[in-house]
């Protein structure tokens, strides 16, 4: 097997190689126990591979017929070792062949099922998207609508506006024409009571004596037609009395010559009241009773 010395070598050379592996100090003193250097190169690949020291004093405690057969069982036992260090048994294999194929069968389950969700992912985004633009394209319909009646809303103001203020003015100038027409009526109508009051007082008794022949007038009238109970009760209620002044009793006496009643009278004659008035009155109830039921 070579001499001594140079075993001494090789056995130095492979116990700096377990020291720099970081093997123990009984692992690289067992190698001192072992005579053959073959023997020790096995061994110190068992070391390095991580056998414990306990495995390998058990593989060389086994007896056998050559050193051969002492080496092929080294190998056996590395390779055992090695197998059940790195390789899996037969039920931890189908386990993970298991374990493989579900998540196989996951993988492309989960595959499928993001596929779905991308899909749908789309179709929700593009009907979405289709939505949002028919939305946007609506509302920028209505607002065209609005601000279209918005505008013919502010036109038709300011026309309403400008009427308003053309009428204004013709407002104003008819105010006007009917306040001088108002004051020249006023003006009228003051001046002809001035000269009724003028005359008035200048002729008193062809005043009196125009009274007297309208009361002659009256009896005259009244007894061919056979109311004389009816002019005496005018007299009395209208003309003996200083309840109405004359003015109002010329009105009065204008509409019993007309043919009103005195029971008539009593519907629209006042001393409140003007001839204007009462006349107004007297026309009323004159369409009243021409009104057909």
């Amino acid at each position: 097997m070579g001499s001594k010395e140079e075993k001494h070598i090789v056995i130095e050379f492979q116990k700096k190689i377990l020291q720099e592996a970081g093997c123990s100090a009984e692992v690289i003193a067992f190698l001192d126990e072992i005579e053959d250097e073959v023997f020790c190169e096995y061994y110190c690949f068992c070391f390095l591979d991580g056998m414990p020291i306990e495995e390998v004093r058990r593989i060389d405690s086994v007896p056998v017929q050559n050193w051969k057969d002492k080496i092929k069982r080294i190998r056996e036992e590395r390779t055992g070792y090695l197998e059940r260090l790195f390789v899996p048994d037969a039920q931890v294999t189908q386990q993970i062949s298991k374990l493989h194929e579900k998540a196989g069968r996951v993988f492309k389950e989960t595959e499928e099922l993001r596929d779905t969700i991308n899909t749908t992912l789309k179709q929700t985004l593009k009907i979405q998207e289709e939505a949002l633009v028919q939305q946007k394209e609506s509302y920028q319909s209505t607002l065209a609508s609005k601000a279209e009646l918005l505008k013919d809303r502010e036109d038709k103001i300011q026309s309403l506006l400008s009427e308003i203020e053309q009428n204004k003015a013709v407002w104003e100038n008819e105010k006007k024409d009917l306040l001088l027409k108002l004051e020249e009526k006023k003006t009228a109508v003051k001046e002809e009571e001035k000269k009724e009051a003028a005359f008035t007082e200048e002729n008193p008794i062809n005043n009196r004596e125009r009274k007297k022949k309208r009361w002659h007038f009256f009896c005259k009238e009244n007894k061919k037609r056979g109311i004389q109970d009816n002019n005496n009760e005018f007299i009395e209620t209208y003309l003996a009395e200083d309840t109405f002044n004359d003015a109002q009793k010329e009105f009065l006496i204008q509409c019993l010559e007309e043919g009103d009643s005195v029971q008539e009278m009593k519907n629209y004659a006042s001393a409140s009241l003007t001839p204007a008035m009462m006349q107004r009155l007297r026309q009323v109830r004159k369409k009243r009773r021409e009104r057909p039921w």
